[in-house]
């Protein structure tokens, strides 16, 4: 019998910067979410884009948020030409706002690496059955797998 992959599981910025910020709820809930991750052996990733989200804030929260990124081992991809160009699509369809460009690259990473799950706070750009019904129409046209668009304590909720 073959060994079972570990679930992969991209984070959003949000996801990052709630382990140290946010309401108590949210914190709560994100503390339970990598902790059972930790538990479960589920992979950790991100990628530049959140890197270059983070940069945009004051030393010391970049300090915070960084640490996070290396207490939970959380590998980094790049946001390659084809993840740009699939974002640029996901603009130009209007699933997310040009000026919030960077969350279609969030999208387009996980889905040009073939991320089971990308998980985020944002409800507004990415978390949201509108985004998720239209990037899984994009990516099934365009040939790729489509993550599972989630919040963390959704995660929670599935174990």
């Amino acid at each position: 019998m073959a060994a079972t992959q570990a679930i992969r599981i991209y984070l959003e910025t949000s996801v990052i910067s709630a382990y140290r910020f946010g309401k108590e709820s949210i914190l709560r809930a994100t503390r339970n979410f990598y902790d059972m991750c930790m538990e479960k052996g589920y992979g950790l990733y991100t990628s530049d884009v959140s890197l270059r989200e983070i940069d945009r804030s004051s030393p010391s929260v970049q300090e915070k948020l960084y640490r996070v990124i290396e207490e939970f081992r959380v590998q980094i991809y790049v946001l390659t030409d084809e993840a740009d160009r699939l974002a640029q699509e996901y603009v130009r369809r209007n699933v997310i706002p040009s000026k919030f460009r960077a969350d279609a690259e969030h999208i387009a990473v996980c889905s040009v690496n073939g991320f089971e799950v990308l998980a985020s706070w944002n409800l507004r750009h990415i978390v949201n059955l509108r985004t998720k019904i239209m990037v899984k129409t994009i990516n099934t046209e365009l040939g790729y797998i489509t993550p599972n668009i989630i919040r963390p304590d959704e995660v929670l909720a599935s174990e």
